[in-house]
């Protein structure tokens, strides 16, 4: 299934009922008062969590989400009934974004579970409202206010606990599939990954989330290839993994990994705050001799960065890896 993070609809709230003008005429009670009922308020319309979620892709197709207007009040002091709030499912982590300011109308999470994004005009009064010691025979009603029309722009960043980083081919898609329950797509191609994956990996205590994030380029900060749209999932991850194609060669494993912290540098968000890893991968292509000074160029770099040598085709170090980041909860 495709994977869809932002989305763009149209939220209208129902319209309040108007109040009605009617007086009471029975048999015997030729000038009955006024019995005008008020008109029922306007649906609302909500921006709902929903656990079974992980995208918005349950939005595509549909741009506008309208609740019903209340309806008009009538004789005999009956108050029309209310319209039907109107309710829209997303997941986790989804940004509510007024489109024509940009404001942040807020965020939906398991603790902020709904957010009213569209609310329902008020019913009208009756005439029967406006009777008075000096006015028994009230011929004023009110009509029920308009709905509210708001342009939204909804964008979801996915919650993990473990973003993978790197360049197209470096072996993440392969890492998140020997070690949890994803199944990421594999190729010898750049964007084989095309979307993000998250995947699982649990021991009989402990479960953490892994998100397989599609490869950067040099210039994802500004658009260049697929980084720009989805770099901002990386944001609430507690730790990102630079995944680094060792069998390359020393300066081009140094390389991939300066790209992608000079991206993250130049990224509107900010992920100083994250805690890093190097994983340098493939080194089941690797002697021994440049799986050493490949670590040591790392080390001498990097010295307060943790790095781990890792084989998805061999399983080495995946073992150790799994059992470090299961001791990070």
């Amino acid at each position: 299934m495709a994977f869809y993070d932002e989305a763009r609809i149209k939220v209208i709230s129902g319209k309040g009922g108007d109040g009605c003008v009617s007086f009471r005429r029975e048999k015997y009670i030729p000038r009955g008062g006024p019995d005008g009922g008020d008109g029922g308020d306007g649906g609302n319309v909500y921006i709902k969590y929903n656990s079974q979620l992980n995208s918005l892709v349950s939005l595509k197709g549909k741009k506008v989400f309208s609740a019903k207007s209340g309806k008009s009040g009538k004789g005999k002091n009956m108050k029309g009934s209310s319209g039907d709030d109107e309710t829209i499912l997303v997941p986790d982590g989804t940004l509510i974004f007024h489109q024509d300011t940009d404001e942040l109308i807020g965020e939906i999470t398991p603790e902020t579970p709904e957010i009213l994004v569209a609310q329902g005009g008020k019913g009208g009064l009756g005439n029967a409202r406006f009777k008075s010691s000096t006015n028994q025979t009230p011929t004023k009603n009110t009509s029920g206010t308009e709905s509210e029309e708001r342009n939204l722009y909804l964008e979801l960043r996915l919650i993990a606990d473990v973003g993978l980083l790197g360049l197209p081919n470096a072996g993440k898609s392969s890492l998140i599939n020997t070690i949890t329950n994803s199944k990421s797509k594999i190729g010898s191609y750049e964007f084989t990954t095309l979307s993000p994956s998250l995947g699982i990996l649990k021991d009989e205590k402990k479960t953490l989330s892994i998100a397989d994030l599609p490869g950067l380029i040099e210039g994802a900060s500004e658009g260049l290839g697929l980084g720009l749209r989805f770099l901002k999932h990386a944001y609430r991850t507690k730790l990102l993994i630079h995944v680094v194609d060792g069998s390359a060669g020393i300066e081009d494993a140094i390389r991939s990994y300066s790209v992608i912290e000079d991206e993250l540098r130049k990224f509107y968000l900010d992920f100083s705050q994250q805690e890093r890893w190097i994983c340098i991968s493939k080194v089941d292509l690797m002697n021994p001799e440049m799986i050493s000074s490949v670590v040591q160029k790392f080390q001498s770099n990097y010295p307060k960065i943790p790095i781990y040598c890792i084989s998805s085709k061999s399983n080495e170090g995946l073992e150790h890896l799994s059992d470090r980041l299961l001791s990070l909860i």
